[in-house]
């Protein structure tokens, strides 16, 4: 395996509107910018936002507004750029629509890539109960699925990937607690991780504390948010050697801002 390292930050949810709950949206247009410029300074392979880009409930003509503002910024980073859909995403624009913006692999809004050895996956966990994706006139914010259909593709797409390390993205969480950032059929994802028999790591967003967690061998780490803070900024450079993965995590409100080390992955 070659080493490489790649950027990833979660929740920007940029808009034009005033500070609420201690999120600073409009701020989150200058904290973008200062973790795209650090990600194209260490020449990171390439980058993944974990969903909730932009923050507009039911507007999707400001939502639109706020794509327009928010990705010329994104686009300034230097190598691919993937994406994940977030609660707050769909619930300002169809996710269709983004998913043509963002280019996701073959339209569609849960894919998976390869690079130097290291299989990927993005899963989209804004579905109800009924399978049905996320609209902010049916569904609540914390009603999130991950359905059958792409349940039955995590297995086979698992199964048959060829690299034998996994790293594994999905906006809310799959930790084994209760909590309403947890997505609600979490227990069936983690059941198919634990059985795939892969060196496995999951990353996630959401929760905008942050946190981590180990179940039954898999380790769960959740990013602290971009937007919450006035002048805040949270990023990781995850490094992926030979021994395992690990992640640079840069908070500019702890240590100083210099980066703690967290290990995600041994091999």
């Amino acid at each position: 395996m070659k080493p490489f390292s790649f950027g990833l930050f979660a929740d920007i949810q940029y808009a034009d509107r005033p500070m609420r709950m201690g999120r600073y949206y409009r701020n989150a247009l200058g904290k973008t910018r200062q973790c795209i410029d650090a990600f194209n300074a260490m020449s990171v392979d390439f980058c993944i936002h974990l969903g909730d880009l932009i923050d507009w409930p039911d507007r999707p003509d400001k939502g639109r507004e706020a794509l327009a503002a928010i990705m010329p910024v994104m686009r300034e980073f230097r190598g691919p750029m993937y994406y994940l859909l977030g609660n707050h995403d769909v619930d300002s624009v169809p996710s269709a629509e983004l998913a043509e913006l963002w280019k996701m692999p073959g339209g569609q809004t849960w894919y998976s890539f390869d690079h130097k050895g290291v299989h990927f996956i993005a899963l989209d966990c804004n579905f109800n109960a009924q399978g049905m994706h996320y609209r902010p006139e049916a569904t609540q914010w914390d009603e999130c699925y991950v359905p059958r259909p792409q349940l039955d593709w995590l297995e086979a797409d698992l199964a048959t990937a060829k690299p034998n390390i996994v790293v594994l993205m999905v906006h809310a969480l799959l930790d084994d607690f209760e909590d309403p950032h947890v997505i609600r059929n979490a227990a069936e994802v983690r059941r198919i991780l634990e059985n795939c028999n892969k060196p496995l790591v999951v990353l996630q967003g959401h929760m905008h504390s942050g946190r981590k967690s180990v179940k039954n061998g898999i380790g769960y780490h959740t990013l602290r948010s971009v937007v919450d803070g006035r002048t805040r900024t949270c990023y990781w450079v995850v490094e992926v050697g030979s021994n395992g993965i690990t992640a640079s995590v840069y908070d500019s409100t702890r240590n100083q801002g210099r980066p703690s080390r967290r290990v995600l992955l041994e091999f």
